[in-house]
């Protein structure tokens, strides 16, 4: 690697942990790009070579916690379909350690987390299915996580009133009916 290009990785991590260290206390459509280059120790233009506005920032984090939440799971992603529905063993792997992701919980429990559903959404396609697959596969899988992604916020914000494995048993039936469907 060269040395610009060092240095382009060093200016791209040094942004991504300034807009972490903001984000444990300031909701991401409050962080300014001259907070967040002045916390990163850069200029703006540093900023805008990498990302064309905040959104390819936040998106780009969110891709990275989804794509760790799914490490491991690899030889999961392609289980048999239980009775026609996603695997339960896989549902509740991955919903633990979704769960368990802070930067995800705090995506979903920050103010106007509606305008990230999408991006949560779209990041766990593109893990799942890749960026570049055929429309049809890819709005299919793009339904079906969202009908999931909003039933757990939603169990989540009432403070998760039936048991995980309820939640579990809800998304599987859920995956068999999206199943169906196809």
């Amino acid at each position: 690697m060269d040395l610009r290009s060092e240095r382009g990785e060093q200016s791209k991590i040094a942004l991504k942990t300034a807009f972490l260290e903001l984000f444990r206390t300031i909701d991401p459509e409050d962080i300014s790009i001259v907070n967040l280059c002045k916390r990163a120790g850069v200029n703006r233009s540093t900023f805008y070579s990498h990302y064309g506005f905040m959104d390819c920032l936040i998106h780009e984090v969110l891709r990275e916690n989804v794509a760790e939440v799914c490490e491991g799971l690899g030889s999961q992603w392609n289980l048999l379909l239980e009775e026609g529905g996603v695997s339960r063993t896989f549902i509740s792997t991955y919903l633990s350690r979704f769960l368990s992701n802070p930067i995800l919980q705090r995506f979903c429990t920050c103010s106007n987390n509606g305008r990230y559903r999408t991006l949560i959404i779209r990041s766990q396609v593109e893990v799942s299915i890749g960026p570049d697959t055929e429309p049809v596969k890819y709005y299919t899988a793009f339904f079906q996580n969202a009908g999931v992604f909003n039933c757990v916020l939603e169990w989540m914000a009432n403070e998760r009133p039936i048991p995980d494995e309820s939640i579990i048993e809800i998304i599987h039936e859920y995956s068999k009916t999206v199943s169906r469907m196809k």
